[in-house]
């Protein structure tokens, strides 16, 4: 459900304002589903009443974003009793962007009230967590460590437009209360708004992200740009869109985003990293290999970085290079089956049948099996 479309009455307050949430309720509600394990339904409910500078429409927002994030935050008890998450040691302040990337809340309904006092909003918000699939969704989401900190960035910009939002009601309370203008305040509601909706967007786009590509580009664009009409200056927004494009074979465009990005934020390691990932499909290693330096200057630790630089070394002859290179990537991500695979050709091209063979099937174990069965088909493993 879409709840920006939808457009409340205007209701004017009466003299007598309050402002803030009135009520907040949560909801559980269990039942098990034979054979793909528990379904749990949090329902999660928020009423905030509105007036002076803050318009309907302005407080419908914040409601729906206070709503959403609550009602996350609740479903993520169950994300952060599971093994791979304990194991990983993931810190209590993850928990709601691992709930943001593997859950849907879902605005169910959302009414006007009117109080002897004051006028409101109410929403109620659903999320539904299937503990059938939750462990192997959030493994895949610490696994995508890039993926992470993006919601991790949008949680802590909501996070932070919520407690403008919260400092913005209670001037508003006195204004209202000392009978002041609320002209300019009504435009600060206004912008924050603007930037809870840009969020609500962004994830959307970002739910679509399975993890290799978005599973509807097309959509992921329109959500995407709308993020850009609210906040033009959003660089993580162009960096992810430059990546829808470069999926769509849309080299052009991309790269374009993936600039547009790096002017915002000059220090955005995977804008970078995108604009060589296009650079390397477009046969330009050179230009590729510049980027991945960038990207890995910024953060040393890049492992997709260290990965793809050592491929495009390979492209280039410079064998050893990339094999220092896949070195690294497994040494931070010892599991990489790509890297095995990649230090596996540039072994096997060297001559080392010994230590390609030996990667190959260590990329075959973590399956990527078409070089293991290369070699075998040209005689060169067993």
């Amino acid at each position: 459900m879409n709840g920006n479309n939808v457009h409340l009455t205007q209701l004017r307050p009466p003299l007598a304002f309050v402002t803030g949430i009135v009520a907040i309720f949560l909801v559980l509600t269990f039942f098990c589903m034979p054979a793909i394990g528990e379904v749990i339904t949090v329902t999660h409910s928020v009423k905030q009443t509105f007036g002076g500078g803050q318009s309907p429409d302005d407080a419908r927002i914040a409601a729906m974003a206070k709503a959403k994030r609550e009602a996350l935050e609740k479903a993520g008890t169950y994300i952060e009793s599971l093994t791979v998450v304990k194991n990983s040691q993931v810190e209590k302040d993850e928990i709601l962007s691992l709930a943001a990337g593997v859950l849907r809340a879902e605005v169910v309904s959302q009414k006007n009230f009117a109080s002897d006092d004051a006028f409101g909003i109410e929403i109620v918000v659903n999320v539904v967590v299937d503990t059938s699939v939750l462990e192997e969704r959030v493994k895949k989401q610490l696994q995508d460590k890039t993926h992470l900190k993006q919601l991790q960035d949008s949680q802590k910009r909501e996070k932070e437009l919520l407690l403008k939002v919260a400092e913005l009601e209670e001037k508003n309370k006195q204004l209202v209360a000392n009978k002041q203008s609320t002209k300019k305040i009504s435009k600060e509601f206004q912008q924050t708004s603007r930037g809870l909706t840009a969020e609500d967007w962004f994830r959307k786009a970002a739910a679509l992200w399975d993890g290799e590509k978005h599973t509807n580009p097309e959509k992921a664009i329109e959500y995407l740009d709308n993020v850009i009409k609210l906040e033009p200056n959003y660089a993580s927004t162009y960096v992810n869109r430059g990546a829808v494009y470069s999926n769509l074979g849309q080299t052009q465009r991309a790269i374009e985003d993936f600039n547009k990005a790096i002017r915002l934020e000059p220090d955005n390691a995977l804008a970078y990293y995108n604009r060589g990932a296009v650079y390397s499909k477009l046969g330009q290693t050179q230009r590729a290999i510049e980027n991945y330096n960038e990207a890995i200057r910024l953060e040393p630790d890049y492992v997709s970085a260290y990965n793809n630089r050592g491929l495009a070394y390979t492209d280039l002859g410079q064998y050893q290079r990339a094999i220092e290179d896949c070195n690294e990537a497994i040494r931070l991500k010892p599991d990489h089956a790509s890297a095995y695979n990649n230090r596996g050709v540039a072994y096997l091209i060297q001559g080392n049948k010994k230590m390609g063979c030996r990667d190959a099937q260590k990329a075959c174990a973590l399956g990527i099996c078409k070089l293991l069965e290369f070699a075998k088909g040209e005689g060169l493993c067993r």
